[in-house]
């Protein structure tokens, strides 16, 4: 037969051992190819992206329910006795049991919309290397690969002779389910990787504030002791009105969608067939590529029309050829998330002694504005209830470039009967 140059067969070995007469697609390197659209469109066209992303939907959170322990210091300063005669005052050492505050109120979450960072569009691959002829050859050479939508397909048969399909049995490459991909410029095929599923981080910060309602301190655990040694001492019992001040915090972490999905473009399945033969051969209704005109496809070959617009899979068995899936967009559906806990904590006010007291012995008021007591507020973990985000729609088709898919039709005369019979 002959394959002139421009049509397109698959290399899966080293760059150094492409066979001698034939030569490397440069234009099909980092490329999944996919093909053109119909037949009045012509190939060779890029498109896609190496990765995705999307952007959630606005959400708020619940703050779960907590409390605080508040312990109170001995005060400090002088508490001054307006009233006696033996003493200019009393000393202000004492202090107060510690107690629990309430739940949290005047809470707010600010609701913010999520990034969902990028992830790869590369779908399970397998890297080869494209290649076509310098000039016209009489075949496709020994080691070389091609694709066929033979569901009659049989390993070293009939006017298969020498051809086996690539599943990793007969020293194949295992290219079963998955989509290959063009290696990088200069690099060898062979390299593996990409993923069906699909999750992404969720970057995004919420603002927290809230409050704890005001507390009275119950009573002081003793009185006020006299600093002179005189009999005189204020009355031991007194409360403070203790203001738990506002905390301002914000999430800090980047959580993941809940939900993993599966993700591929578009496609539709054909199988791939390696010439083991040890010589050049080229069975009847073998597919390779091409990246010319339609116009100009030769004429021992005819476009493959059932591929137009999908990208290329390889099949797992024969049954599978010719199955098509996947999508070229793709949303997520609504995900669960919530956020670490963040440790907070409070500062308080309204602690100092004011003049409600009085000297138990003289009746005289006690007044202060220097003695005041040391609040300590535990520090308490802010728990956010659940909240589900949906992120909007993206493409999710990796770096391609369009190809015409084109099918051996074998030759006119001799060539045509030796073909078929081989």
């Amino acid at each position: 037969m002959a394959i002139p140059n421009g049509v397109i067969f698959i290399w899966t070995g080293t760059n150094v051992s492409i066979p001698a007469g034939w030569q490397r697609v440069t234009d099909l390197d980092d490329k999944f190819p996919k093909s053109n659209t119909d037949s009045s469109t012509n190939p060779n066209v890029t498109g896609g992206t190496s990765t995705h992303t999307h952007t959630g939907s606005s959400h708020t959170h619940t703050m779960q329910s907590h409390t605080h322990t508040i312990s109170y210091g001995v005060a400090s300063g002088t508490i001054e006795d307006s009233g006696a005669s033996d003493q200019n005052g009393v000393s202000s050492d004492h202090a107060h049991p510690s107690q629990t505050s309430g739940g949290p109120t005047n809470v707010s979450v600010s609701s913010v919309s999520v990034t969902y960072t990028s992830v790869s569009n590369n779908p399970p691959f397998y890297t080869v290397i494209y290649i076509t002829p310098t000039s016209t050859v009489g075949g496709i050479p020994n080691l070389s690969l091609g694709l066929s939508d033979d569901s009659g397909f049989s390993n070293n048969t009939g006017k298969y002779n020498g051809y086996y399909k690539c599943d990793g049995n007969n020293s194949t490459p295992d290219l079963t389910d998955r989509y290959l991909a063009g290696a990088t410029t200069g690099a060898n095929a062979g390299t593996t990787g990409g993923s069906l599923t699909n999750a992404h981080t969720l970057t995004h910060t919420h603002s927290i504030t809230h409050d704890h309602a005001q507390l009275t301190t119950p009573v002081s655990a003793g009185p006020f002791n006299s600093s002179t040694g005189g009999s005189d001492m204020a009355s031991k019992t007194h409360t403070h009105t203790t203001t738990i001040n506002s905390a301002s915090n914000s999430t800090s972490d980047t959580p993941s969608t809940t939900t993993t999905e599966t993700v591929e473009p578009a496609f539709k399945k054909l199988l791939a067939i390696q010439n083991r033969s040890g010589t050049i051969y080229t069975p009847v209704g073998i597919i390779g590529l091409w990246l010319g005109t339609i116009a100009n496809i030769p004429s021992n070959f005819e476009i493959v029309s059932s591929m137009y617009g999908n990208h290329l899979k390889i099949t797992n068995t024969n049954g599978d050829i010719g199955n098509t899936g996947g999508s070229n967009t793709h949303t997520h559906a609504s995900s669960s998330h919530t956020h670490s806990a963040v440790s907070h904590t409070h500062t308080a006010s309204g602690l100092g002694h004011t003049g409600s007291n009085q000297n138990q012995n003289t009746g005289a008021v006690v007044t202060s504005t220097n003695s005041v007591h040391s609040a300590t507020i535990t520090s308490v973990n802010i728990e956010m209830g659940s909240a589900n985000t949906t992120a909007d729609s993206s493409s999710n088709e990796p770096e391609f470039g369009t190809v015409a898919f084109i099918k051996y039709k074998g030759e006119k005369g001799g060539s045509f009967i030796f073909n078929l019979l081989r």
